[in-house]
């Protein structure tokens, strides 16, 4: 009874802690994200009527990185107020040992490390998924945020100007003027309807049924005119930069688990280590829990962040080895788990410190006597 009321207790603790540190490192990730489609979405790069859904689409990836570093953190904080205020050293009086604790940690963190595992084998690359898929059709409807009918728009990079008369809902456009400088050629478009598409992972203007004039700031005899059905003219500013920057983040698990590519084995292991450092970081976080008397419940915080950039850079760096043949494919990135884990609990398996308790209690002892 005295162990299940104490189990209660500790998990209250830890779970209070958890939460309150995932809210914390939730809410400074997603300022920092939403600041950046903001400014993505003022330049004109993302339009503006996809913030919100990017953002939630954004949370999955975020979590897979951030749940092992919430373990560790509240694991640390949670436990080291039990030393702060003394409550551990009752407790190994008590004969409670520490394995008890790594125990109650491995069990409190399983189903977070259940949950990273899901998140990073099926929901993140669902996620990077639907974002593209968004961004493109977004972008197909108003490739720019700031295209207004009626209106001579400037393209980017000052390579020209384009005017629509009218711009329908789902993007068709009407009555489509288009002037295009180059370095070696300038040209006039001018056409009854346009839309933009993607073709070949490019997203292209296409205008139907329409005339194109090159040379007109020229002499008269250069002149050139041409009639047209359909004109595809490709923006380089607007590529899928995303998508192609992804393209292998968002392979589904299933397309992993049957490819030969080191670089889909490599991607592999990182969405399996994943949900291990939850349990490993929590367990190191238990280790770094220890404080003395007139350490604050924050000591080790600073340490603890350290620790986990350097064990999060160790397996980009195992994982980029892999990729590239420098690290054969049986060891992949499993050494740095291990190697963590073995510290922590090597570090934890040793007896809970009672020298200073005895001591006090003996001086007490003789003084009274």
């Amino acid at each position: 009874m005295v162990l299940r009321i104490l189990d209660r207790y500790l998990l209250k603790e830890l779970f209070a802690t958890f939460f309150a540190v995932l809210a914390v490192l939730l809410l400074i990730t997603f300022g920092t994200e939403t600041t950046k489609l903001l400014a993505l979405a003022v330049e004109g790069k993302l339009p503006s009527s996809v913030v919100f859904q990017v953002l939630l689409l954004k949370i999955p990836p975020a979590l897979e990185i951030i749940l092992p570093l919430v373990a560790l953190l509240s694991v640390m904080l949670a436990v080291g107020r039990l030393y702060q205020d003394h409550e551990m050293v009752v407790m190994s009086s008590c004969g409670i040992s520490p394995r008890y604790f790594q125990k109650i940690i491995f069990w409190f963190l399983l189903p977070f490390a259940l949950l990273t595992a899901s998140i990073t084998l099926y929901v993140t690359p669902l996620s990077y998924e639907k974002e593209t898929q968004l961004i493109m059709e977004a972008q197909t409807s108003a490739p720019f945020a700031g295209l207004v009918s009626g209106k001579f728009n400037e393209l980017p990079n000052k390579k020209g100007v384009l005017y629509a008369r009218k711009i329908e809902a789902d993007g068709q456009m009407l009555d489509v003027w288009i002037q295009y400088r180059g370095q070696e050629r300038d040209l006039v478009l001018t056409a009854p309807q346009g839309r933009f598409e993607w073709i070949n992972e490019r997203l292209a203007l296409v205008l139907l049924n329409g005339k194109s004039y090159e040379g007109l700031h020229a002499n008269k005899e250069s002149l050139t005119v041409q009639h047209f059905e359909r004109f595809e003219g490709y923006l380089p500013e607007l590529e899928a930069a995303t998508r192609q920057k992804s393209k292998g983040i968002w392979a589904p698990t299933s397309v992993l688990l049957q490819s030969d590519k080191l670089e889909d084995q490599a991607l592999l292991q990182w969405r399996l280590v994943l949900p291990v450092s939850v349990l490993v970081l929590g367990l190191l976080g238990l280790k770094l829990s220890k404080t003395g008397p007139r350490q604050g419940r924050f000591a080790k915080l600073f340490i603890a962040i350290v620790l986990y950039v350097i064990y999060n850079q160790l397996l980009v760096t195992a994982r980029d080895g892999v990729s590239s043949g420098g690290i054969p494919l049986y060891v992949g990135l499993w050494p740095i788990p291990l190697l963590f884990l073995w510290y922590a609990l090597f570090a934890s398996s040793g007896s809970l410190s009672l020298g200073r308790f005895k001591r006090s209690k003996t001086a007490k002892l003789g003084g009274e006597a």
